[in-house]
């Protein structure tokens, strides 16, 4: 179902990712069996490449876990394992990207996730540190655990793409250009600043781009958002309206569509990026996720592209319509209180 194109390491990357950070609990509860389930379906349809943090609670202890369960079904050579260092809680305080951390932070995550390598490890959040110090000193050790082979490729993950554009243009100058860019809640319903930036950071050597976060990090979602989730009230007034509307026509129309389904129908079809890191808490939607995908390549709608359904199409245009005036926005990272 998956379909492959992006190249790492020789081994060719699934256009879908596994996002872990939903295991830690934070969009609500998950048990273990959930979570092999899961990884189960996700590895049988082709997804190679799970992507979690010491940040996301207990998330790379019950990835790790779930892996080993499953290791007779999946070695560790078919699938991926993307971590973070760098961010270990909410406040500045929190992080700590030392040379001497990024070594112990990456041992600890071996070990909770029972393997010998990583095959990507990412500075996490970037916009709440000194650029220096990660251009200086954390970046020039990932650099030499890769040289090392403890670590496959270094990459960089944040919200504010300026930053991300920034720290891959000066790595680029160095000769040491970033592997990997995560870049999430940038492409979505409500957010579209991303395509912009991709040429910008392939001129600057990134060899593989993620859009994480379809869903704006739980925001597009039918059900209620996190009560921590950054937007301002603006926003999240208009996805309100967006619901609302997919209410109304669910009630009048036996069609299964949900506010989900048309933002991941959207971010899915945005193809110049190399993959697109999505969570799920169940089989079904893991499933979910991924025949939506499929039908995004057939439906284009980032390119212009359009439902069969001319209700949907109704109901697709009235959503964009109300998200509009918010293509641009974007939250403050790091926040005021952090």
């Amino acid at each position: 179902m998956v379909v492959y194109e992006a190249v790492l390491d020789q081994q060719k990357l699934s256009k879908i990712g596994l996002g872990c950070g939903v295991f830690s609990g934070a969009y609500g509860p998950i048990s273990h069996k959930d979570i092999v389930g899961v990884i189960r379906t996700a590895f049988s349809n082709g997804v190679n490449m799970v992507d979690t943090s010491p940040y996301y609670n207990n998330s790379e202890i019950k990835l790790g876990e779930a892996l080993l369960e499953l290791k007779a079904e999946f070695p560790r050579s078919t699938y991926r394992i993307s971590t973070k260092i760098g961010r270990y809680g909410y406040h500045k305080s929190d992080f700590d990207y030392s040379a001497e951390r990024v070594v112990s932070s990456i041992e600890e995550s071996m070990r909770r996730l029972h393997t010998d390598y990583l095959d990507s490890v990412l500075c996490h959040d970037v916009e709440f540190v000194d650029m220096t110090q990660i251009i200086e000193v954390t970046l020039p050790k990932l650099f030499e655990l890769k040289q090392n082979g403890i670590v496959r490729q270094v990459g960089i993950s944040g919200y504010p793409l300026d930053v991300l554009l920034r720290i891959a243009q000066k790595q680029y100058e160095r000769g040491y250009p970033i592997d990997i860019c995560l870049s999430y809640c940038n492409f979505n319903l409500h957010c579209q600043r991303l395509p912009e930036y991709i040429p910008l950071l392939r001129a600057a050597g990134v060899k593989t781009i993620i859009a994480a976060s379809p869903l704006s990090m739980g925001l597009l979602q039918q059900d209620e958002p996190p009560d921590w989730h950054p937007a301002n009230s603006e926003l999240k007034k208009a996805v309100l309206k967006c619901k609302a509307l997919i209410r109304l026509f669910m009630s009048s129309k036996n069609n299964d569509i949900s506010l989900e389904k048309i933002a991941e129908s959207f971010a899915f079809s945005l193809n110049n990026v190399d993959l697109h890191l999505v969570g799920a808490k169940s089989s079904a939607e893991m499933t979910c996720a991924l025949e939506t995908y499929k039908q995004a390549q057939q439906l284009q709608l980032a390119s212009g592209g359009t439902y069969l359904d001319k209700d949907i199409q109704k109901i697709y245009e009235q959503i964009r319509h109300i998200l509009q005036p918010f293509k641009n926005y974007t939250w403050p990272s790091p926040p005021s209180d952090a």
